[in-house]
């Protein structure tokens, strides 16, 4: 499914000081900065609304290509990046010379967020575990958050895992959901079998807070969750059960997210667009694709514009806007893999779509820079009602078929999707296992 904590300024953990919460698995957009409630993208509400979109909900969905377009690094000035580095490496030049021992109190935990942010990660969780040991509760569930984040990013994984099942011990609020969902899609794009396990484990808490009304907020620090994003991270686990053949139990996941939002008086219009959008994606699953049309294509002149309906072994459909320059990135490894695979084959796609004409002023500038970047790969133009019909959230949304066109997966790639033993290798083998059937 598309991951509602969208990056707005953590960057492949880089920032975790700064903001005080979990990073996202490497590649994936992680959670949005706390003053800051996370933005969709445009989509017609299922439910009763008003005839008119809310101004508020027209305003963040304004400001969502900026924040996105923030999120890379890759489209970082040099001044930033380099601002950015100076940074870093004196936060890491501090950590390396300072001693844990040598502090206590909110010193450590200052201490912890400094290694973090110089990425020097074995400090970073040593600060956090001798807070941890010293009883000091003003910033517990925080100094585990960053134990986790700095565990996972060493390799040790099983240590992040063990470190968060703790954590769901403590009253659940954002801080610890943040944590929580950054471990599951951490797992799920590693294609372990744990998320699924964590997600279980997680369900009765989320569901309860995503019952309250309001946002979900952080009892010691100002991390707010809106309740668009909590349902987003409660219905992994219909998703996951899903992946893993288990309808019954999926259907039974996403029935305890919707009962517990009948509970609320009030839901806020951009709330309400994230919570149909994902309803979307997971109603997708398990039917046939839906028509694409598709205006041009980039591979060539005389390649048609559509997708092969001979689906093969499988069909890879990456979409994004025209301003995702992220995304853009990821067609690179994506051509790479479609030649690789042609033999299978396995048929892959970029869908792009503009928001806007392309005659307008930076749109024509957007249309024309992608034109040249990505001439010779095999992307679509599609019109931007496209990303309604998959209920888009963020970006890249990958969505993968199998041989007779069924989509069995939906969900936002991390930028490593493509590679070797990456993400999207870990789907297909999947799979490939559930379309086997059972010998006994």
């Amino acid at each position: 499914m598309a991951n509602a904590f969208c990056a707005r300024i953590l960057l492949a953990g880089t920032l975790i000081a700064v903001m005080n919460m979990p990073l996202a698995a490497p590649g994936q957009m992680p959670p949005p900065p706390t003053d800051q409630t996370p933005t969709p993208a445009p989509a017609p509400s299922q439910t009763s609304a008003p005839a008119r979109e809310a101004p508020g909900a027209i305003y963040k969905d304004a400001l969502h290509p900026l924040a996105v377009v923030r999120s890379s690094l890759a489209n970082w000035s040099e001044a930033e990046l380099a601002a950015l580095a100076a940074g870093m490496q004196k936060a890491r030049e501090a950590c390396d010379a300072a001693k844990p021992d040598d502090f206590q109190g909110e010193d450590l935990y200052d201490l912890a967020h400094l290694c973090a942010f110089g990425q020097d990660w074995n400090p970073a969780n040593d600060a956090a575990q001798k807070y941890m040991a010293s009883k000091v509760q003003a910033h517990e569930t925080q100094a585990m958050a960053i134990s986790v984040n700095a565990l996972a990013h060493i390799g040790a994984i099983d240590l992040a895992l063990n470190t968060t099942f703790g954590l769901l011990q403590f009253p659940y609020d954002a801080d610890v959901a943040y944590t929580v969902r950054y471990m599951k899609d951490t797992l799920e794009h590693a294609g372990s079998l744990k998320a699924l396990t964590l997600a279980r484990e997680e369900h009765a808490a989320i569901v309860q807070a995503l019952s309250q009304p309001g946002p979900l907020n952080a009892a010691g620090s100002d991390a707010t969750i809106s309740t668009g994003a909590l349902y987003a991270s409660a219905m992994e686990l219909a998703f996951f059960n899903r992946f893993a053949g288990d309808s019954d139990a999926a259907a039974a996941a996403a029935v305890d997210a919707d009962t517990a939002l009948e509970k609320l008086t009030a839901i806020s219009a951009e709330d309400q667009q994230e919570i149909d959008e994902v309803r979307t994606q997971y109603r997708l699953l398990g039917t046939h694709l839906p028509i694409v049309h598709s205006t041009r294509t980039l591979q060539s002149t005389s390649a048609k514009p559509r997708i092969d309906t001979n689906f093969g072994k499988a069909t890879v459909l990456v979409l994004f806007s025209d301003w995702c320059i992220e995304c853009r990135e990821l067609v690179k490894t994506m051509t790479k893999f479609a030649a690789a695979n042609s033999n299978t084959p396995i048929h892959v796609y970029a869908l792009l779509y503009s928001e806007d004409s392309p005659a307008l002023g930076a749109g024509k500038v957007l249309h024309a820079e992608n034109e040249k970047y990505m001439a010779g790969t095999p992307t679509l133009e599609v019109p931007a009602q496209t990303a309604r019909t998959f209920g888009v959230v963020d970006y890249p949304l990958g969505v993968v078929l199998d041989s007779s066109g069924t989509i069995r997966f939906i969900g936002v790639l991390p930028r490593d999707a493509f590679e070797r033993n990456g993400y999207v290798e870990k789907v297909l083998e999947r799979m490939s296992k559930m379309s086997k059937p059972n010998v006994h």
